[in-house]
């Protein structure tokens, strides 16, 4: 496994008229995950040009701490609480 830090951008769509409710999901993922020992870097933004999308821009320490950070229940809740909401899947990429 490597050492190397792992950025990840994070991509969430929120179906018509579930902005405001997504961003409300989205933001209760934050602070667990800052607090989680691998977590480098985890924020949130939402676009000044579409509502309705919302990007997490996260830096992790290594493959490990992001595979932990998957297992978490606070992560978990999050997306299944997302789900619903999405226009469509996440877009998750790894850096």
């Amino acid at each position: 496994m490597t050492d190397k830090n792992i950025p990840i951008v994070a991509k969430f769509t929120a179906s018509p008229g579930k902005a405001d409710e997504l961003k409300k999901v989205l933001n209760n993922g934050v602070k667990p995950a800052r607090a989680e020992a691998g977590c480098l870097h985890y924020d949130l933004y939402r676009s000044v040009e579409d509502g309705n999308v919302f990007l997490f821009h996260e830096t992790w320490r290594n493959e490990q701490a992001v595979e932990i950070h998957g297992d978490q229940p606070h992560f978990k809740t999050m997306m299944a609480d997302a789900e619903p909401l999405l226009a469509q899947p996440p877009e998750i990429h790894k850096f």
